[in-house]
């Protein structure tokens, strides 16, 4: 094992647990989980389109960069160099960089401020609450603070781009078929159904998000639903 020394930040971040800091991140830090991501982008088309569907671009593509980056370095993670580490759910010990969690997270990071305005106090909050998010990683003891500053800095980037990519898309004319909210009515009906039905969370300590996030989404689906029949009626 290596010296803690050689690891200040995160000793300063994991070693500062608490029964509260343990159960607001280990829950938050779900939020990161590729699954929980896909489906806020999917309920996101619902109402914005254009954003959604650059989010789950974003999403897709940090996320792809972010599996090969982790198979080229193949880092260990903190139970693997280090004694005494605090952990939210199992252990875990090698493709340590770049934080895939922390990659999903900075594209909603950026998201919320897309979405909204740096002058919006709610696109504030949303940034914030997947920025702890990513830190829950560090406190989780799954990954070092480079891992996840990679990986937020990686998803920033790309849902950047992204959005920049997406103003040559077609949208007006996808939005005047039914089509632009049938279909990612449809994904959101299959992820919420993948994420209730047995879904393993990561960290395991999230898993009421498995239970709480699917009957939101159907319930903001149904609501989507009634609108649209009612327009069409």
């Amino acid at each position: 094992m290596q010296g803690d020394a050689a690891y200040p930040l995160f000793r300063l971040i994991n070693d500062a647990h608490t029964p509260l800091g343990d159960l607001f991140f280990g829950v938050v830090s779900g939020l990161g989980d590729g699954l929980v991501v896909a489906l806020l982008c999917a309920l996101l088309m619902l109402f914005k389109l254009r954003a959604g569907m650059a989010a789950m671009v974003a999403f897709i593509l940090s996320g792809l960069l972010a599996q090969l980056l982790k198979r080229l370095f193949d880092l260990p993670r903190p139970p693997a160099l280090l004694d005494h580490v605090h952990l939210l759910g199992k252990a875990l010990h090698s493709h340590s960089f770049p934080s895939g969690h922390a990659t999903s997270d900075g594209v909603m990071v950026l998201l919320a401020f897309l979405v909204g305005s740096t002058r919006d106090w709610r696109s504030w909050a949303v940034a914030l609450l997947f920025l702890m998010a990513a830190i829950g990683r560090i406190y989780g003891g799954v990954h070092f603070p480079r891992d996840v500053a990679a990986g937020l800095l990686i998803g920033v980037a790309t849902m950047w781009g992204c959005w920049r990519w997406s103003a040559r898309w077609p949208v007006d004319g996808w939005l005047a078929t039914a089509w632009s909210w049938k279909i990612p009515g449809l994904i959101v009906a299959i992820l919420a159904a993948v994420l209730g039905l047995g879904y393993h969370m990561q960290p395991t300590t999230a898993q009421p998000l498995a239970l709480f996030l699917p009957v939101a989404a159907l319930i903001i689906l149904l609501q989507v639903w009634k609108a649209k029949v009612g327009q069409n009626g």
